[in-house]
């Protein structure tokens, strides 16, 4: 699907609604934005499992000392956060 939209004066665009119904996006979904070449790319952005992720893998594996102890529950609270905006 393709679609041409305009940009608010709060440099803001809407996504059409079949295309967040294609793509299954929520509100307060985040999404990443890049430049490619004179162009935007905007990708949806999936929640990632901890373990799936090598980076959280290798920190909840082996954490920095810290006098903050990171269990999954952490991990899950921080996502959640994160994620309601």
């Amino acid at each position: 699907m393709m679609a041409i939209v305009k940009m608010d004066e709060k440099g803001r665009i809407q996504v059409p609604s079949g295309l967040r119904a294609e793509l299954k996006l929520k509100v307060r979904q985040p999404l990443l934005v890049t430049r490619q070449g004179e162009g935007i790319v905007v990708k949806k952005v999936s929640r990632v499992e901890p373990m799936q992720d090598p980076l959280l893998r290798d920190f909840i594996l082996r954490p920095l000392k810290s006098k903050v102890k990171v269990t999954k529950k952490l991990l899950d609270q921080m996502e959640e956060e994160q994620w309601s905006g």
